[in-house]
C-alpha cells in the first residue's frame, strides 16, 4: 500500500494492540486512552499532511520498487537535491510540534533506508541477513509504518557491563531453532513506543558489545504486538487536562518505555545480525546511518530553538521588555542557537558526497558539531525563557476560570497593551509547558542525553575527528619563525 493517512495509522494501532502497561493497567487501546490518544491524534496528522494539498508535493515521492508515493524520509538520495528535499519534508513535520516531537517516523525511517543500502555489511557472512534487512526496509516503507527502537539493555549496576557474570538483564539470545531464535531480557528507553507498529532493536551505538558476549550481538525488527513483548510506560505527563491548559504536552507527550522481551520468538527473515560481535560493533559506522539520522536530529533541533525563539520574542513584546537591553541579550543567545543548527543544516548539504553504498550522504562534521552543541545550548534556550517570563510562567489562570465568576475580573487585570487576557495566558501557558511543567522537563533532560552520556559522545566526537589539516596549518605557523 502507498503512503498512509492519519486515519489509517490509527485503525493499525487500534487492530494491533500491544501488552502495554502505564500506572498498573493495561492499555487495550491507546487511541482512546487519555495518556497516548493526544499525541497518537498528532502522528495522525503527520500522515495526513503526506495527502494535504498544501504539502503533499513536498512530502512524498514515486518509489522505483512500488511505482507508488511513498514517504519522503524513506527516499535513498542519490543527490544533494535528494537531501534537500528530504530536509524540506523533514522540517515541515519538525515544525508541527515546535520540534518538540523528536522521535517522529522519519528518525527510524532514515536509519533503515541507510541499512538496507548497506545490505552487503549485514550479509558479509551470511547472504540471507542482507536480503532481510533489505526486504523489512521495503516492508516498512511499502506499509509506512511507524517504528521506535531500543538500544541501551538494563542492567543491575554500571559498574560492569549488562553481560557481567549473574547478570542477565540485558536483551540475549537463550535458544536457536530452525525457524528463528528466541531473546530475552529488557532494554531502555523506547521513545515512542506506545504509538509505534514495529520495534527494530539493534546492538548500542554508545557501549560496543564485548568480544565475550557474542548473545548480545543482536539486531531484528518486530512489530510490537509480538506475543511475549511488553511496554513499561512511564506516567503521562498531562492526562485528561485541556489543550489551553497544557497546550504542548496535551498534543505531543510521545511517551518512553522500557521493554521486556519474555521469551519473545524472532523469525529468521526478521534478523539482521545474528552473533557476530564484529558486525555488531561497527553497525553504525559502517552503514553510515549516523550522517542521515543527524541530518534529521539537527532539523528538529532547528525547528525547536525556532519555536522557543518565537516564544521568547512575543513575550518580550507582550511584557514591553523588547527594547531592554539586558532582555535583548538573553534573547541574542536563543538566536544564535538557531543560526548555527540552520548554518550547520546547509553546510552537511553543501558538502555531501556519494558514500561507498551509492548514497549521497550529509557530510556528517557540521551536524556532529551542531547536534553535540544542543545538549548543552536548550537547557540554556529554556533558561533564558524562564528569565523572559519570569513569575509571568507562574500566573497562568487556567481555562476553567475564565468561565467561572472572576472571569471578568481577570480580563480587568491580565490584559496588556498588545493582548487581552486569554490572549496573554494563552501564550505564557505555551512558554510555561515548555519552559516549567513535568513536559518541560523531561524535554530537557531528554536533549540532555539525547546521544547518550554527553561528555562520552562528545570525546568520541574528538576522537573520530580528522585533525590532520588543523595540526598541520597549526605547524606551518609554529615553523615559520
Amino acid at each position: 500500500m502507498p503512503i498512509r493517512n492519519g486515519t489509517q495509522y490509527l485503525e493499525r494501532l487500534r487492530l494491533h494492540p500491544k501488552d502495554l502497561w502505564i500506572e498498573g493497567e493495561k492499555v487495550e487501546d491507546v487511541t482512546h486512552h487519555m495518556a497516548f490518544s493526544g499525541c497518537a491524534d498528532s502522528i495522525a496528522s503527520l500522515y495526513e499532511m503526506q495527502h494535504d494539498a498544501d504539502f503533499s508535493s513536498k512530502m512524498t515521492f514515486i518509489s522505483e520498487s512500488s511505482n507508488k508515493p511513498e514517504g519522503l524520509s524513506f527516499i535513498t538520495p542519490t543527490t544533494k537535491d535528494h537531501l534537500i528535499q528530504r530536509g524540506n519534508m523533514m522540517l515541515s513535520w519538525a515544525r508541527f510540534s515546535g520540534g518538540v516531537l523528536a522521535r517522529t517516523p522519519d528518525y527510524m525511517n532514515v536509519i533503515l533506508m541507510a541499512c538496507s543500502a548497506a545490505s552487503d555489511f549485514f550479509g558479509k557472512e551470511d547472504r540471507a541477513l542482507g536480503q532481510n534487512i533489505k526486504n523489512y526496509f521495503r516492508y516498512v516503507m511499502e506499509n509506512d509504518l511507524t517504528l521506535t527502537h531500543t538500544l541501551v539493555n538494563v542492567r543491575k549496576t554500571k559498574k560492569y557491563p549488562s553481560y557481567a557474570k549473574g547478570d542477565d538483564l540485558g536483551l540475549h539470545l537463550t535458544r536457536e531453532r530452525d525457524d528463528g531464535i528466541i531473546v530475552k531480557g529488557a532494554r531502555i528507553l523506547a521513545t515512542l513506543a506506545p504509538l509505534s507498529d514495529e520495534i527494530l532493536v539493534f546492538p548500542s551505538s554508545v557501549v560496543p558489545t564485548d568480544k565475550d558476549a557474542s548473545k548480545y550481538a543482536l539486531a531484528f525488527g518486530i512489530s510490537c504486538d509480538t506475543p511475549g513483548l511488553k511496554f513499561l510506560c512511564r506516567e503521562a505527563l498531562s492526562v485528561g487536562r485541556s489543550t489551553f491548559d497544557h497546550p504542548l504536552s496535551s498534543k505531543f507527550d510521545e511517551g518512553d518505555a522500557i521493554v521486556i522481551f519474555d521469551d519473545v520468538f524472532v523469525p529468521w527473515e526478521k534478523v539482521f545480525i545474528f552473533n557476530n560481535v564484529d558486525i555488531s560493533n561497527s553497525a553504525f559506522s559502517n552503514t553510515r546511518a549516523g550522517p542521515h539520522i543527524n541530518q534529521q536530529i539537527v532539523t528538529k533541533n532547528m525547528a525547536k530553538s525556532e519555536f522557543v525563539l518565537g516564544l521568547a520574542v512575543l513575550m518580550t513584546e507582550a511584557l514591553s521588555t523588547n527594547e531592554t537591553p539586558y532582555i535583548q541579550a538573553l534573547a541574542s543567545e536563543l538566536i544564535t542557537t538557531y543560526e548555527i543548527s540552520k548554518a550547520c543544516l546547509e553546510a552537511s548539504i553543501s558538502n555531501a558526497k556519494m558514500n561507498k553504498w551509492g548514497v549521497m550522504e550529509p557530510d556528517s562534521t557540521p551536524l556532529s558539531a551542531a547536534k553535540s552543541a544542543f545538549t548543552s545550548a536548550y537547557p540554556r534556550l529554556i533558561e533564558i525563557l524562564q528569565l523572559i517570563g519570569s513569575s509571568s510562567l507562574i500566573a497562568v489562570p487556567s481555562d476553567a476560570d475564565f468561565d467561572s465568576d472572576i472571569g471578568g475580573l481577570l480580563e480587568e487585570y491580565l490584559s496588556t497593551d498588545t493582548l487581552d487576557a486569554k490572549q496573554r495566558t494563552k501564550l505564557f501557558r505555551m512558554g510555561w509547558d515548555i519552559s516549567v511543567s513535568s513536559f518541560g522537563g523531561r524535554q530537557v533532560l531528554y536533549e540532555r542525553f539525547f546521544s547518550g552520556d554527553p561528555h562520552r559522545t562528545a570525546a568520541l566526537n574528538f576522537a573520530s575527528y580528522d585533525k590532520e589539516l588543523v595540526k598541520n596549518r597549526a605547524l606551518d605557523i609554529i615553523n615559520r619563525g
